[in-house]
């Protein structure tokens, strides 16, 4: 699968997380790649309040926002899952694209394998795809290019006929930003 260039990743944000849509995600690891079309993202910039870079804080947990573009932001949510990021903006920038939802295409065996759920359930949520394509929070930080997880073009024509803009999920400030994007 031919890699989307870090380039990609220095565009507007809001507008990366909806031209994310459509695009496949790939993770080769030591035995296989696993991959799926994404089907929902979500932007966080430094001005927005949602964000964990908001005004620019910079910490130990959120320091990969601010890497060059398309770098990768893992980050654990309710002490045990953890979420996938790339970084966007020029380095230096704390905005980040969350990955949402997935719709596999390659390695479902393993996939299913790593989640013991069924397919509907799969990769349907940003905790669940990390798990399913057993994506090692070690990554956190990691280059793009120097990745073994990256985005590239969707080989066939995306199943998605638009992209529709809704509010984010599981935020309690910036509510008012639609900047959750989703295939349908």
């Amino acid at each position: 699968m031919k890699r989307i260039k870090a380039e990609f990743f220095l565009k507007d944000t809001v507008q990366i997380a909806k031209n994310l849509v459509g695009k496949t995600l790939v993770y080769e690891d030591e035995t296989m790649v696993m991959a799926g079309i994404i089907k929902e993202t979500e932007a966080y910039t430094e001005d927005d309040p949602a964000s964990h870079s908001y005004l620019g804080k910079k910490t130990n947990r959120n320091q990969s926002m601010f890497l060059s573009p398309g770098s990768i932001y893992i980050y654990r949510i309710y002490g045990i899952y953890f979420c996938l990021n790339f970084s966007c903006m020029p380095e230096g920038s704390g905005e980040a694209v969350l990955i949402r939802e997935l719709v596999p295409t390659h390695g479902i065996d393993r996939m299913l394998q790593n989640r013991q759920t069924s397919f509907k359930q799969l990769t349907n949520g940003p905790a669940k795809l990390v798990q399913a394509l057993g994506i090692s929070p070690k990554l956190d930080g990691c280059t793009y290019h120097e990745s073994s997880l990256y985005v590239a073009h969707t080989a066939t024509p995306s199943p998605f006929t638009c992209v529709r803009s809704y509010p984010r999920i599981g935020i309690s400030k910036g509510c008012e930003r639609l900047w959750r994007f989703r295939g349908e």
